[in-house]
């Protein structure tokens, strides 16, 4: 999703209207792309679409370009100021993101404007480098509450979420480029001779081998015994967790109450919102295959009870609610940073940083476990990241330009690199007892007909990898060299 300014940091001083189209059209043109239809001639949503092939395709003599090599573009053209909230911009954006979600991708949206207000707030969603998910959702919201989309459009835009718009804008190019600029740069391009300097800038092929692929999922090899059903008193499911904590692994839907705790351990607190005559248990196995709403539901009980293993088994765990997910973390312990030492006061659990104090600030590491299901196996996903609160315990937590400055200097100091995450996401499987050590029967755990297993998928690889060192990637470009 790059965002460009032709312009430098100077202000664009731009054209309008058909004029600056036509300029964008000749750019286009002399990048290669031919021009299939344009607003004034056909009823589209976008001002233009084009079409070139895309960069890694070879011709052959006499070779015809099929659809499947095509690169196909639709462009859409601001000669004048532009507003990322201006709202007939997010209709026109809503649009072609419920297209482009219709059609499984297949084409780049490319947004040109003679200037672009508030850029470095396009930056925070549009370019991957600076953008952020907390701005991403927050723009994602605005895109909903604010475009004037037909009823029909706007039933497709509720059935998509903030995942399917993230995908969507990996696909879309923002330009800032006065109407004079378009005209030098479709100059440059004709200038140069591309066969030239074509093979630097296409994608090299990667190295061809087997690599195992570390996973972020285990599969869930054992379901609990049993389930409880009865009937549901809550006049609202809210009031049930006025005096109760979210993570316990219950569910209300359909005038029902589904539990995973049977009736004689579950708390007082719980037992005025389900009529305790009415429970019935079932074997698991067989209530998951016969009722249609089961698999839903059994996913929810069981996103609730792997939360709750690591709040009851942690006394400084807890889960809070943060851009649309329930997140584990833990608060910080420590007593402030040495205003002479740069480096964090941190808290640690079982050998494990699991917090760093950073003066007024506390980042903490996350995790974000949901469970998913493929065909009949379910599996549990952990996303795990950095958030940061105010008082240290997790509960004010910072979200806008302080949060983004944050993540911006966590991610300098090498917290966000791959290895990290890996061993985050070991550390989490640990403190949500998804290993097998300690074994169960040393944790007094293993006649509890209730608990959840789980188990490594084996034997994960890529076929393809990016080079590992420099020296490699001079070799594979050199063979790229060679068969050029």
């Amino acid at each position: 999703m790059p965002i460009y300014n032709h312009e430098g940091t100077s202000e664009a001083s731009g054209d309008k209207g058909e004029k600056y189209k036509q300029a964008i059209e000749e750019y286009l043109r002399a990048r290669g792309y031919s021009i299939e239809r344009r607003s004034n001639h056909h009823s589209t949503t976008e001002d233009l679409a084009a079409v070139t092939v895309d960069e890694s395709f070879h011709y052959l003599s006499g070779e015809k370009v099929g659809d499947d090599v095509k690169k196909f573009v639709r462009v859409e053209a601001k000669g004048t100021k532009l507003s990322r909230l201006d709202d007939d911009f997010l209709t026109e954006l809503a649009r072609v993101f419920i297209d482009y979600c219709e059609q499984d991708g297949g084409f780049e949206y490319h947004i040109y404007a003679s200037y672009l207000q508030a850029f470095d707030k396009w930056e925070r969603i549009f370019d991957p480098r600076t953008n952020t998910p907390e701005y991403i959702n927050g723009y994602f919201d605005t895109l909903k509450e604010r475009q004037k989309l037909n009823n029909a459009e706007e039933a497709a835009l509720q059935d998509l979420g903030v995942e399917d718009f993230e995908w969507f804008l990996a696909d879309v190019f923002v330009h800032r480029a006065s109407w004079n600029r378009l005209g030098q740069m479709a100059e440059d391009e004709r200038s140069v001779n591309r066969s030239k300097w074509d093979f630097y800038t296409r994608e090299n092929s990667p190295a061809r081998e087997a690599e195992t692929l570390v996973a972020n999922f285990l599969r869930i090899s054992g379901l609990p015994e049993s389930i409880y059903i009865g009937e549901n008193l809550a006049d609202h499911p809210e009031n049930i967790y006025v005096d109760n904590p979210r993570h316990l692994p219950i569910w209300v839907e359909s005038g029902l109450f589904y539990s995973l705790i049977p009736m004689e351990e579950m708390p007082d607190s719980l037992r005025p919102f389900v009529d305790e005559e009415s429970v019935q248990s079932q074997p698991f196995d067989s209530w998951l295959e016969n009722e249609d709403t089961a698999p839903d539901v059994a996913k929810r009980l069981f996103n609730r009870e792997i939360r709750r293993r690591a709040v009851d088994g942690y006394e400084d765990c807890r889960m809070v609610r943060h851009q649309y997910e329930n997140r584990l973390l833990f608060k910080h312990e420590g007593g402030g940073s040495d205003e002479e030492d740069d480096s964090p006061v941190k808290t640690r659990v079982e050998g494990w940083d699991v917090a760093m104090d950073w003066g007024a600030y506390t980042a903490h590491r996350y995790a974000a476990p949901v469970v998913k299901q493929h065909k009949e196996q379910f599996y549990v996903f952990i996303d795990t990241g950095w958030m940061f609160s105010r008082s240290g315990g997790g509960t004010s937590i910072v979200k806008g330009d302080t949060a983004s400055k944050l993540h911006d200097k966590l991610q300098s100091s090498g917290h966000y690199r791959p290895n990290n995450l890996k061993a985050q996401f070991r550390q989490w499987r640990a403190y949500l007892g998804m290993d097998e050590s300690p074994p169960l029967e040393e944790a007094g755990i293993e006649d509890d007909p209730q608990r959840l297993e789980f188990e490594h998928e084996e034997g994960l690889e890529l076929r393809v990898r990016p080079p590992k060192d420099g020296s490699e990637r001079e070799l594979l470009m050199q063979r790229g060299v060679d068969a050029y």
